[in-house]
C-alpha cells in the first residue's frame, strides 16, 4: 500500500510542477552558496535555514495540493478503493498508504533539495559547526514538514473539488498564522509554537540549532504536530468511510 500511495502521489500535471519547482530549489540553493562561498561563508547558516522554508513553502506546498487534491473521489473513481477492497484490505489500510506515500512523496521531494542546499553550504560555510548544525536543522524542518503536511493535504484536499480544497488548505496553513498574535493570548506565556503548523515547525528546527534553550518548545511542537496528524488521519478516514455509504 505503501508503494502504491507513493505512486498515486506522484501522478498530475501539479505534482510534476510541485517537482520541478523542488529541482529549481535546489539549483538556487547551489548557486547562491557559490555566492557565499565568493563573500567568505559566513552567511552559509543563515543560507540553509531560510533555503528549508523556501523549498517547503513553495515546492512542498505545490507537491502536496497537486497530489492530494480530490486523491479520495479520484481513487474511488479509477477503482483503486474497489481494488484495495478486493484484496482484503481495510479502510486503516488504505489511509495508511494513501497518506504515507504522499509524506515518502514530500521527503523526497522537500527532503531531497533541502538535503542539497545544506551540503552545498556545509561546503563553502566557516565556521562549519554551526553551518552542520544549521543543515541538520534544516533537514528535520523538512521532514516534519512531510509528516505534518501531507496527512493535512490528504484531509483537506483528498475529497473536495479545486477551489474548496484550496480554501480549506490555506484556512488550516495560513489563517492560524495570521492570528497568531491574538491565540497566542490564550496560551500559556511563551507557549507561541503551538499558534500554527508553520510554527510549530520552526519551533522543531530551532530546537535542532539550540536544545538546551529551545528544547522545550520543540518537545511541545512536536506533540502538537502529532496531535494535528491524528486528527488529519481520522478525517481522512472519515472521508473514505463516507464515500462508501453514500
Amino acid at each position: 500500500m505503501l508503494a502504491l500511495g507513493a505512486w498515486l502521489a506522484t501522478r498530475g500535471p501539479l505534482a510534476a510542477v510541485g517537482m520541478g519547482v523542488a529541482v529549481l530549489c535546489a539549483v538556487g540553493a547551489v548557486a547562491a552558496a557559490a555566492v557565499v562561498a565568493s563573500e567568505g561563508g559566513t552567511a552559509a547558516a543563515p543560507l540553509v535555514l531560510v533555503a528549508s522554508s523556501a523549498i517547503a513553502w513553495s515546492a512542498g506546498v505545490l507537491l502536496a495540493f497537486g497530489a492530494a487534491l480530490r486523491a479520495i473521489g479520484r481513487d474511488r473513481d479509477e477503482g483503486v478503493l474497489a481494488l484495495v477492497a478486493a484484496r482484503g484490505g481495510s479502510v486503516a489500510s488504505y489511509v495508511r498508504g494513501r497518506v504515507g506515500g504522499l509524506v515518502a512523496v514530500l521527503a523526497a521531494g522537500v527532503g531531497g533539495p533541502t538535503l542539497v542546499a545544506a551540503l552545498a553550504a556545509v561546503s563553502v560555510g566557516h565556521p562549519a559547526g554551526p553551518v552542520a548544525r544549521a543543515g541538520l536543522a534544516s533537514l528535520v524542518y523538512a521532514l516534519a514538514f512531510a509528516a505534518t503536511v501531507g496527512p493535512v493535504a490528504m484531509a483537506a484536499l483528498g475529497a473536495r473539488t479545486r477551489a474548496g480544497g484550496y480554501f480549506t488548505l490555506l484556512a488550516v496553513l495560513v489563517v492560524p498564522e495570521l492570528l497568531a498574535p491574538w491565540t497566542s493570548a490564550a496560551l500559556p506565556r511563551g507557549w507561541t509554537e503551538l499558534t500554527s503548523i508553520p510554527a510549530a515547525l520552526a519551533a522543531v528546527r530551532a530546537g535542532v540549532l539550540a536544545p538546551v534553550t529551545n528544547g522545550a518548545p520543540a518537545a511541545r511542537a512536536v506533540a502538537g504536530l502529532a496531535a494535528v496528524v491524528a486528527i488529519a488521519l481520522l478525517v481522512v478516514a472519515a472521508r473514505v468511510r463516507v464515500g462508501d455509504e453514500a
